[in-house]
């Protein structure tokens, strides 16, 4: 089994340490979105809906969901 991981600066986002990782690519996935919707709510609430939805997008590139196209669908 594959070990996933994500950080926040492989999403953009600077000034934190925060690491996802794990066996379970949903758990990863629910753990670093649950991170960024508590520990950077700021951040989320200075963002448009599509600038959202990129983020969301680069958690998942990042995790080998995507291929990174940008074809993911808009909320």
């Amino acid at each position: 089994m594959k070990m996933r991981m994500v950080k926040c600066s492989d999403v953009g986002i600077c000034d934190c340490d925060y690491i996802a990782l794990g066996y379970d690519i949903d758990e990863v996935e629910k753990n670093m979105l649950g991170h960024i919707e508590t520990e950077h709510k700021d951040l989320l609430e200075t963002m448009s809906e599509s600038e959202a939805h990129n983020l969301n997008h680069r958690v998942s590139t990042f995790l080998g969901r995507s291929c990174g196209c940008g074809h993911l669908e808009m909320p």
